[in-house]
């Protein structure tokens, strides 16, 4: 027969591992609202973007994005989503961007992972005791 005390342990340990996932989800939820209900861009951000755009410095594409966009043709709301068959235009200058910024990429990438197995989550190995 098992030991009693074991097996409280362990409902203690799964009612704590409970009330730890419904504390990370309601917070997950909450930052969820949080970010839909910003704005993707802020007037200042959208301007500079429309600006540089139009102005060729990102890009025949961005150029044409930016022009469809302020012709009512596309919102970038709607291409950023995915929700436009205009956001193929961004393609190429998120290439470009990944290309100049990788470096800096993988190092935040391998900063996040660090610290989620900091907080004994092994998001990219196998789980533990398996």
């Amino acid at each position: 027969m098992s030991d009693p005390r074991s097996q409280s342990e362990i409902l203690a340990a799964i009612t704590t591992a409970r009330e730890d996932l419904t504390s990370s989800l309601t917070d997950l939820r909450a930052s969820v609202e949080e970010l839909t209900a910003r704005p993707l861009l802020t007037d200042d951000e959208r301007q500079a973007l429309e600006e540089q755009a139009a102005s060729g410095e990102l890009g025949d594409d961005m150029r044409t994005l930016v022009a469809r966009i302020r012709g009512g043709e596309d919102t970038w709301e709607q291409v950023f989503s995915g929700e436009s068959p205009n956001g193929v235009l961004l393609k190429g200058h998120l290439t470009r961007l990944v290309d100049e910024h990788q470096e800096d990429i993988a190092l935040a990438f391998e900063e996040l992972v660090e610290e989620e197995e900091a907080r004994g989550n092994f998001v990219l190995d196998d789980v533990p005791g398996e």
